[in-house]
């Protein structure tokens, strides 16, 4: 229960519905269990604009219950035994620049029902949360919020960390004007290719990943790279991740995982991954990957290894970070993949 007296104010809410404010003993925010996902899923839905996705549940599953990292805890808020608030965090293991395990969580998916909007609900979840994550040992929390909800996390202690820069490489003259003329949000599900490897099917293979991540930065503020969690990263179907080997059927000699998506006119291959020995394998891999499946540029995050794309100023997602048992590494440590950003 959230300690404090209990205070009701009148209020007007979206729908035209006259509300209680409310706090204290009315609230009471506890942490979710599985029984909660009937109320929850459709919050979710309208929140975030998912009433009609047939693969969101299948999303969700994926993100929160099959991670390596661990499942994800989320909390419930509940007033008169109907949940009005829901709050998770997705866990992620990062390795700092001498190599140990760092325990972090990141601030993803969140909704308040529309009746009890405005009311302080996110809020109230979020700082308990953290309260608890805090006491669990988790070291930092993190997450790339939008405009519109990123003045409230900077409200509740976060803090800009950097923007993490993105690099681009067009497949020609075209094809550059095609990508200025796309500046939309690209779509969440791929678009279906036969380049290269099912990187669900190839990954899979243990001894096919370990290979691979022998190429895997070994500086930086990292995330904690391993056969079990590319496995997971590129298994979800909808999302027709594919591997392109740089020697076919050696996977020893490095590799790039990309998915091509559409974002307005242009086909964009979203490259989250590059596992080289060297930049000019990761180079030859963009081009073969632009050249086979026919996409109009590449793109991915500077921070991590990024051979071939070139800097694209002012572009990019802002990381934002919060300490809870630990203390989020300096801005410029972070070794960061599109892999590690884009969906979550």
């Amino acid at each position: 229960m959230v300690p404090g007296r209990p205070t009701r104010a009148q209020r007007t809410n979206a729908g035209g519905t006259t509300v209680e404010r409310l706090s204290g003993p009315d609230l009471d925010v506890r942490r979710a269990v599985p029984e909660d996902d009937a109320a929850v899923v459709p919050m979710l839905r309208e929140a975030l604009g998912k009433v009609d996705d047939p693969h969101y549940e299948g999303l969700l599953h994926w993100k929160h219950r099959e991670n390596p990292f661990g499942q994800s805890p989320g909390w419930v808020a509940v007033h008169e035994g109907r949940v009005v608030g829901y709050r998770t965090f997705l866990r992620w293991r990062f390795l700092d620049d001498n190599g140990k395990t760092v325990p972090a969580v990141r601030a993803v998916d969140t909704a308040t029902d529309p009746a009890y909007q405005g009311m302080g609900i996110f809020r109230t979840l979020t700082l308990q949360s953290v309260a608890e994550l805090t006491l669990a040992g988790d070291a930092i929390v993190f997450n790339t919020p939008n405009d519109q909800s990123r003045p409230g996390y900077l409200k509740m202690g976060w803090s800009l960390a950097r923007r993490l820069p993105v690099g681009v490489l067009p497949a020609g003259g075209r094809s550059a004007l095609t990508m200025v003329s796309s500046r939309v949000p690209a779509s969440l599900w791929s678009e279906p290719t036969t380049v290269g490897l099912d990187a669900a099917t190839a990954l899979a293979d243990g001894d096919v990943a370990s290979r691979l991540l022998e190429h895997a930065p070994r500086r930086g503020f990292r995330t904690d790279r391993t056969p079990e969690y590319l496995a997971w990263r590129t298994s979800f179907e909808p999302l027709h991740y594919r591997l392109l080997l740089a020697s076919p059927g050696d996977p020893s000699e490095g590799g790039l995982v990309f998915r091509l998506r559409r974002r307005g006119q242009a086909l964009e291959a979203a490259v989250i991954e590059q596992l080289v020995p060297d930049w000019r394998t990761g180079a030859r891999l963009v081009h073969r990957a632009l050249k086979e499946s026919g996409a109009d540029y590449a793109i991915g995050l500077r921070t991590g290894p990024s051979a071939g794309l070139l800097p694209l100023p002012g572009q990019g997602p802002l990381l934002t970070t919060r300490p809870l048992a630990g203390s989020p590494p300096p801005p410029s440590a972070w070794t960061l993949t599109l892999g590690d950003v884009e969906l979550f």
